[in-house]
Order: C-alpha cells, then structure tokens, then sequence
C-alpha cells in the first residue's frame, strides 16, 4: 500500500492506495471521508445523489475503489499518473461546457501584489483585467 494523492475540486487528499492495471486504487473508506462519494447497497451516493452501478467488481476490488471506474460511473473526466501516484478528477466537457456558455467565471482567490487575498466575487462581477506572469 501506498499514498496516493487525489485532487478533487480544489482540495488535495492522500489516501492509501496501489497502482492496479494501469490505473490507481485508493481505499474506499478513506475516499468516502474525503470525497463524500460512499458505495451503498443502492449505488454510489453522496448525500441523495445516487449513481447505479451494475458491476460493483469492476468499481471495488478489496476495499479499493478504483478512480478510473469512479470516474466514468460519475461522468468525470479523470488523470492518472501510476508512477507518481497522482489523480485528478475533472468535472465532465459537459458541464464545463455549460460553465462556458454563461461566460461567468467562477469564483477564485489569489494573493494580490501586496499579498492580501482578493476574491473574483470581491467586485461585484463586474468585469476586471487579469494579467498573468511566469518567469519560465
């Protein structure tokens, strides 16, 4: 078993985990902890929201749930890094798409020049430049 860093939503979660066919496996109660996402005897359920899973050996093999399967039950969109033992879970191009066509950008804070920390929703939304630097 190893540590298995999983990026959900902007958070960052370590679980114990293993690498299994190509894709990582983390432990199924610590995902429900962390994610909200618990298997039950009627699906994959986070508070009333269920998904059906027909093949629940191909989601949970030993007490590990598998992200890849938990992602196409979810309609996420996953990456995977085996060897570093990293995974993102995006929401699914559909959503995103959605998100887009509103053209509202969603609620972010960063530190501004002088490091105090500035909202998006900090301005009302009302529209504002931002410039973006990087030194490499």
């Amino acid at each position: 078993m190893a540590q298995i860093t999983l990026i959900d939503n902007g958070s960052t979660y370590e679980l114990d985990g293993s690498p299994v066919d190509g894709s990582l496996a983390v432990d199924a109660v610590g995902f429900a902890r962390s994610t909200g996402w618990e298997l039950k005897p009627e699906g994959l359920c986070r508070e009333e929201v269920c998904i059906p899973v027909r093949d629940r050996s191909a989601l949970l093999q030993d007490s590990m749930l598998r992200l890849d399967e938990f992602a196409r039950l979810a309609g996420r969109v996953a990456v995977v890094d085996v060897a570093r033992g990293v995974a993102a879970l995006a929401d699914s191009g559909g959503r995103r798409s959605e998100a887009l066509a509103t053209l509202d950008a969603p609620d972010f804070t960063l530190p501004d020049i002088h490091g105090k920390q500035v909202s998006l929703s900090d301005f009302d939304r009302r529209k504002r430049l931002l410039l973006a630097w990087s030194s490499w």
